[in-house]
């Protein structure tokens, strides 16, 4: 027979509504389960309702702020800017296409020292476009001269070759520094000579010293100086 007698709590009062708790301790205060469910849910729309108005706080001032930001940046220009001097303060840099040559080439023996090159591949060509130092260039020939020693004598390697043509190369009194001053660290010196034993091996004895720029400009003025 199931009992139908009323609950009680621990101080002896009866609970009409039922509601015990599982652990038979009862909830604060008396309260029914109806009244905790609408406590509850009250806090919880207080609670939304204060997060609500806090978030809106903080989000109007930023967005504030960046639509001024926005309003104060400056308009882009409708075209890109004209490049301006490099660095170094040197001429414009060249355009990727290599120059064309528009004068006859002359064999390298041929060309003398102080002669602009209008093209300059490499210091291995054969032969090169010689034009007036006024007009647009790529490389001069700064100094050329013979290795001294003689016919016979074993080819002492490339290594020993470099360090000897370099220095002849770079002797005092050859270099216009006022030509280098506008062109600056871009300058560069560049070599030929004997560098095989087979060439060695046939008397070639000559050398060839050219000045051009790291970056290949196209240069104008003359870089020997004075004698």
């Amino acid at each position: 027979m199931r009992d139908r007698r009323p609950r009680t709590r621990p101080d002896g009062a009866a609970r009409p509504d039922g509601a015990s708790r599982p652990d038979g301790q009862s909830r604060p205060d008396g309260l029914s389960r109806r009244g905790w469910l609408i406590l509850v849910g009250a806090a919880g729309a207080v609670a939304v309702a204060v997060l609500s108005v806090a978030a809106f706080a903080i989000a109007a001032p930023a967005g504030h702020a960046g639509a001024d930001l926005t309003a104060a940046a400056p308009p882009a220009p409708p075209n890109p800017p004209e490049p301006g001097p490099t660095p170094l303060g040197l001429p414009p840099r060249p355009t990727p296409t290599p120059p064309v040559a528009t004068v006859p080439e002359q064999p390298v023996a041929g060309i003398p020292t102080g002669a602009c090159l209008e093209v300059f591949p490499s210091p291995r060509a054969a032969a090169y476009p010689v034009v007036d130092c006024g007009s647009p260039h790529i490389a001069q020939v700064l100094s050329k001269g013979t290795l001294p020693q003689p016919a016979g004598a074993a080819f002492p390697g490339a290594q020993a070759l470099n360090a000897q043509v370099s220095d002849l190369c770079t002797a005092p009194g050859l270099l216009n520094w006022d030509w280098v001053a506008v062109w600056n660290e871009d300058v560069q010196v560049e070599l030929r000579y004997p560098d095989t034993a087979a060439q060695w091996a046939s008397g070639d004895r000559t050398y060839e010293c050219f000045v051009d720029t790291y970056s290949r400009h196209e240069l104008t003025g003359n870089a020997v100086a004075a004698h």
